[in-house]
This record gives C-alpha cells, sequence and structure tokens, in this order.
C-alpha cells in the first residue's frame, strides 16, 4: 500500500537527516507521541493453550490503547531493525497514524557490516499469538489487530511485542506513516519510474475514474495512465494507486495480497534509490523538513547517525520476503468447521527460517513453549 512507500521514504529520510546536521527540530517533531519502551515483564505467558478469537468485521475501530515496547536484547551489533507500518488514517498530523489500521508491516533489517537491507513483509491476516487487555498472550487473531482493527489493538507497541514473541525477533524502533501524506511526499521527490502492465494502468484508471466510494479524494481527483505498457513515470496519486493493488497479478492474471506486498517492496526500492541517487542535500533536506509532518516514529538520533553512515557511503542490496510465505499456510478453520480468512502456519518454523535469513545459518531461536 502507499503505507509501504512512505515507508521506505522515511528509512531515507531519517538517515540523510543525521547526515545533514539538522535533526533536531525535526527530530524532536517527528518523535511526538512516541511509544515508550519499559522492561519486558516475566509473566507474558499463560498456562493454557489461548483461545482463538476472530474479528468479525473489518470496518475501522475506535483508537487502540497505546501499550509500551517491551525491551528486547539485540542479537547483533551489526544489525538494525526498524518496524515500518503504514496505516489508512488519513490525518496529516503524524501523532494520528495510530488512529489507523495497519494495512502495511515491513520489517526493514539493515545489515550494517555487509550492506544489505532485507525488507520482510508481514501478511494482515496472519493468524498469531496475541497480547489479550490482560497483558498476556491470551488468544489467537489476525497480526495487524495487534496495532488497531479489532479487540482492543494497542499500537505500535503491541505490534512489535506480537512480532518478537511470535518471530524471535529484537525490533524495539518503528516507523508510523498515516494514508494521506503519501501521494504529497511522492510528488515532492518528483515520481517514480514504475513498469506497468496493462492490467494495472487499467486498475490505476478505474479507481480514478469509477465508482469507488471509499476512495479518497486524492485518487478520484488523480490524472489517468494514456501511456502504453512498459516503464511510466508516476505522480504521487498515481503511485499510491499502484500500491493498494491487489487485484491484478504481478505476472498477470488474478491478484492476491502477496501481489500487493510485492508492489509494496518495490515501491520501497524505487524511492530508496531514487533519493540516494539523485537527490541533492538540500533537496533531501526540504524532503525531510515536509516530512516529518507526517511521520511518527521513536527512533533515536543516534540510531539515524549509525544508519546515515552506513546507508550513504555503502552501494545496499535489497532482498525481500513475506511471512509466511507463499505456500507455507492454510486458511484458519474455526470451532464451528468455517473457514477463515486467518492464515494459519507453523510459527516457529517461520521465526527459524527469517531468523536465519537475518543472522545467519548458525542462529536458531527457541522454539516457543508447547502448551
Amino acid at each position: 500500500m502507499s503505507k509501504v512507500m512512505k515507508i521506505a521514504l522515511i528509512v531515507l529520510l531519517v538517515i540523510v537527516l543525521a547526515v545533514v546536521g539538522v535533526g533536531v527540530y525535526v527530530l524532536t517533531n517527528m518523535r511526538a507521541g512516541a511509544v515508550e519502551t519499559v522492561e519486558k515483564p516475566v509473566d507474558l505467558e499463560v498456562s493454557q493453550e489461548p483461545n482463538t478469537i476472530s474479528v468479525v468485521s473489518d470496518e475501522p475501530t475506535p483508537s487502540p490503547t497505546p501499550m509500551p515496547i517491551y525491551q528486547e536484547d539485540s542479537k547483533s551489533d551489526t544489525i538494525v531493525n526498524i518496524l515500518l507500518v503504514g496505516t489508512d488514517s488519513r490525518s496529516k498530523d503524524a501523532s494520528e497514524n495510530i488512529e489507523g489500521r495497519s494495512d502495511s508491516m515491513i520489517l526493514a533489517s539493515i545489515n550494517t557490516d555487509k550492506g544489505t537491507i532485507t525488507l520482510v513483509s508481514f501478511m494482515r491476516d496472519s493468524r498469531v499469538h496475541r497480547i489479550g487487555k490482560s497483558g498476556r498472550f491470551t488468544f489467537y487473531n489476525r497480526l495487524n489487530g495487534a496495532f488497531s482493527g479489532g479487540y482492543a489493538g494497542g499500537g505500535p507497541g503491541e505490534l512489535i511485542n506480537t512480532m518478537n514473541e511470535n518471530f524471535k525477533l529484537d525490533i524495539q524502533e518503528y516507523i508510523c506513516i498515516g494514508f494521506d501524506g503519501f501521494a504529497a511526499m511522492i510528488d515532492k521527490i518528483g515520481g517514480l519510474d514504475v513498469d506497468c502492465d496493462q492490467a494495472e494502468i487499467n486498475f490505476i484508471n478505474d479507481r480514478i475514474t469509477g465508482y469507488h466510494i471509499f476512495e479518497p479524494d486524492i485518487v478520484k481527483n488523480a490524472k489517468t495512465i494514456r501511456e502504453e505498457p512498459g516503464v511510466i513515470h508516476l505522480d504521487g496519486a498515481q503511485c499510491l494507486i499502484y500500491a493498494r493493488n491487489r487485484h491484478t497479478g504481478v505476472d498477470g492474471g488474478n491478484g492476491n495480497d502477496y501481489d500487493r506486498v510485492s508492489r509494496q517492496q518495490e515501491i520501497i526500492q524505487l524511492v530508496f534509490e531514487k533519493v540516494t541517487k539523485e537527490m541533492n542535500e538540500q533537496s533531501v533536506l526540504a524532503l525531510i523538513s515536509f516530512a516529518s509532518d507526517y511521520v511518527s516514529t521513536n527512533m533515536k538520533l543516534e540510531t539515524m547517525t549509525d544508519l546515515a553512515k552506513v546507508l550513504l557511503t555503502k552501494g545496499m542490496t535489497f532482498t525481500k520476503t513475506t511471512i509466511p510465505a507463499p505456500g507455507t499456510y492454510k486458511n484458519f478453520v474455526d470451532e464451528t468447521g468455517t473457514e477463515t480468512t486467518l492464515l494459519d502456519f507453523d510459527l516457529d518454523a517461520a521465526a527459524a527460517q527469517l531468523n536465519t535469513l537475518l543472522y545467519g545459518d548458525s542462529f536458531v531461536p527457541t522454539p516457543t513453549p508447547q502448551q
């Protein structure tokens, strides 16, 4: 979704911000209302198998009850893990980003030693062990519900705690951005050159000219594409539609959430490459200042500085993956025998594979104790 794109921006912005040395004011603005980090409780687990609770509606829910981030020991001094959260909030106020639903959840794992960026997209319907109001892992539910969208989601704090618990990670920092500022930010960097097939062009044009009552005004007022399939220069609104497309396959045919995730990851890489290769210091500064009104984060200036030294001096290589991987899940069948949209998969196996990808073959996470 657009969110992802914004996400990419931030990794960029946040990075250059430190290098240029003008980050104090902008950082303060971005960190307004940042979620606090506290010592991890010792009694998170429950003594019996958690219940299964299904979200009965995808309609937006009231703002989540904020939950702090639980401290985790870093697994590596050379790897920085940042959770990139794109919400469907249309507010331009960065402090209101957590009021939307987390339709995009991407871990940007930056290996400062090897010069690699691994983008891990977590499918929003993943069935995971979640924290309930008691502050313990008391039930199973879809992953994006940990942020909002059902059962008292706790914002960035609960989402990070849930990911760390289920996938044995050490995420401590996040970047959140809402829906409305995305197109403007893409326009700010001059748009993107994106390889589009005819089905993708048709989808973009249909969202602009068709009857879609839930589309934002920026989409309804966008320009249609008249070019032939191929590499097309898309403006912000067009990129927004492209990144949200899950109705057409990236290789033709019908689409799904994995196709949308693939487009999101593509957009992130395109943004990264454009900002780092084509923009000068002055334009980057202007972009950072502009983005600060739309971004909320708890990142520390030290983290930004460390990342800046790597990302602006090394040619970064991208690796992209999803959790769960295609073909490794089944749709969960509830106690009534009804097949749900929840993606049921082996959490321990996924955690082991993910940790091996991020930290190397020698790392194997401790399995979750069976209740």
